[in-house]
């Protein structure tokens, strides 16, 4: 039954969410991973992402430049690379890049533009 099917993959897309939302910080977090836990296939896990609105590795990358985001407000103390590593980005350049491109601004200027209001 299609119905049965649908609600299983999307509950299976919603488990796989949850443990990227529980893991986004650790760098090696991988679909393998991921797969294995839900003890599924990592083709399996990308199929459930295939009618989300995010893929796999976007899903994980906006998890992880939305912690950004956050800890650059809450900490602005902590410098970006150690904002970048603490969110599970295993390089600066991969933080800035999708940082840059979610929200517009390096991660520097967005701590600079914030602490100007």
């Amino acid at each position: 039954m299609p119905e049965v099917r649908a609600a299983l993959r999307s509950g299976l897309r919603y488990a796989a969410e949850e443990i990227m939302a529980r893991d986004k910080y650790q760098q090696k977090l991988t679909p393998a991973k991921v797969a294995l836990e839900l003890g599924i296939s990592v083709r399996q896990l990308h199929v459930l992402f295939e009618h989300a609105e995010l893929t796999f590795a976007r899903t994980l990358a906006s998890m992880r430049t939305s912690q950004a985001r956050r800890l650059l407000v809450e900490r602005p103390a902590l410098p970006v690379t150690e904002v970048a590593y603490a969110c599970g980005f295993d390089s600066l350049a991969r933080c800035y890049r999708l940082f840059t491109g979610a929200y517009g601004m390096a991660p520097g200027e967005f701590r600079a533009a914030g602490s100007l209001h």
